[in-house]
């Protein structure tokens, strides 16, 4: 029997369960290191009664809740689950609107480089050695083809003693 009962419970809970799916959610967050700012992608699965109708309400607390995060604590396993079980408690006591669980679907950190570190990783690499490197044979190669046609005859402007001049 209570089997029975706790199935169709848990039927109940489920037919009124709705599912809202957030993808390519971005953000800026600071980086504990540096304190500078990086950008987070996060792609996310709510599931809970009447988070459809309400998903500004779920935007607006997944924005205030993932700015109190640093960079570093969203990629550790442990950081993602408070994240998640930090918006369930956030969403339930500003709005009074249940979710059930919260799933990752992605998760990207994408920091923001100044200038003068793109100019250091590019010199670092050697790209621009490598560009003239194998632009100067390049250059070298349409030389000799353009060298490769046969002489053209000159002509000399001096009339010659022998010849027929036009």
């Amino acid at each position: 029997m209570k089997r029975i009962l706790t199935a169709v419970l848990l039927l109940h809970v489920s037919l009124f369960a709705e599912t809202l799916v957030l993808e390519h959610f971005k953000a800026n967050v600071f980086a504990k290191s540096d304190k500078k700012p990086v950008e987070v992608t996060v792609g996310l699965i709510f599931e809970g009664n009447e988070v459809k109708r309400s998903e500004y309400k779920v935007v607006d607390a997944l924005n205030i809740v993932i700015g109190s995060y640093f960079a570093e604590d969203l990629v550790t396993s442990r950081g993602k689950e408070l994240l998640k079980s930090t918006i369930i408690a956030y969403t339930k006591k500003t709005y009074g609107l249940v979710i059930d669980s919260v799933y990752i679907q992605e998760l990207t950190v994408k920091t923001n480089p100044t200038t003068q570190e793109i100019v250091e990783a590019i010199k670092k690499e050697g790209v621009f050695q490598q560009q003239q490197q194998n632009a100067a044979p390049k250059q070298h190669q349409q030389s000799q083809q353009l060298n490769l046609a046969p002489p053209l005859p000159k002509r000399s402007l001096i009339p010659e003693e022998n010849a027929v001049n036009f």
